[in-house]
């Protein structure tokens, strides 16, 4: 797969395919809770859609959500790209929209975030995929 621009560790196709980021998470990912940098997305990225596959159920006792988003720094509330998607039961939610600044075409590279967040007695399971889909402009 063809990069962007020198440097950029942002993942650019060459030719008119969407893109995506995939990366897992776990409970007891380091850092989790303030929110961990994932991957790039490249500079006029359009994201049509997140999935998020959850295979074992994150299981703190009242509340397990998952937020992933482009903005800020590590321990900022990252949330423009899925905004406290509950992870506590095992399955597929396909095709949530961004909101904010990831609504539209990026401006520059951006890097994911992805925080989870729980409440009542700590996990002590859970494991997640996340899919982020995207397209780039390639007309130039």
């Amino acid at each position: 797969m063809a990069t962007g621009t020198p440097g950029s560790t942002a993942r650019r196709n060459s030719s008119q395919q969407v893109g995506y980021l995939r990366f897992s998470v776990n409970f007891n990912d380091a850092g989790i809770a303030a929110g961990v940098g994932k991957q790039w997305l490249p500079a006029g990225a359009l994201i049509i859609g997140t999935d998020v596959y959850v295979g074992t159920a994150f299981n703190a006792v009242t509340t397990n959500t998952l937020s992933v988003g482009t903005v800020g720094t590590v321990g900022d509330a990252a949330t423009n790209i899925i905004n406290a998607q509950n992870v506590g039961a095992a399955g597929l939610t396909q095709n949530v929209a961004p909101t904010g600044a990831a609504l539209g075409p990026l401006a520059a590279d951006k890097q994911v975030y992805l925080t989870y967040a729980q409440t009542g007695a700590a996990a002590t399971a859970g494991r997640a995929t996340v899919v982020v889909k995207y397209v780039c402009d390639n007309d130039l």
